[in-house]
């Protein structure tokens, strides 16, 4: 079996993973808010050509792969923030050689007025 170990020097992004939630506003109403369930570190990368192509037979809108330590509960129903970016996940979170390590994380970014 390969040992895999992260190199943590790759996680040189901050970004805040958000969840779909309802908030009352000022007059009682509930409305849907994005609200943040937690803030990590992560290695971002831009998909290259070759890596397009190949995301492509899965899905066609994959932009980014972003890595994290493993954490439970991160579904597709949330999406990353990045500064002033935003990342919707396209699909459930892959646990890498499945040994809870490592978080795998296809993106595709989303542009939201302020």
């Amino acid at each position: 079996m390969s040992r895999y170990r992260i190199n943590s020097g790759e996680f040189k992004h901050h970004i805040i993973i958000q969840q779909l939630d309802k908030v009352r506003n000022e007059y009682g109403e509930l409305i849907d808010t994005w609200v943040d369930f937690l803030g990590i570190r992560a290695a971002i990368y831009p998909l290259s050509g070759k890596d397009f192509f190949a995301a492509e037979t899965v899905n066609s809108e994959v932009t980014h792969k972003i890595n994290i330590r493993y954490i439970e509960g991160i579904t597709s129903a949330m999406r990353i923030k990045f500064g002033n970016r935003f990342f919707e996940i396209t699909a459930p979170p892959i646990n890498f050689q499945e040994r809870n390590i490592l978080l795998q994380i296809m993106c595709k970014e989303r542009y939201y007025e302020s």
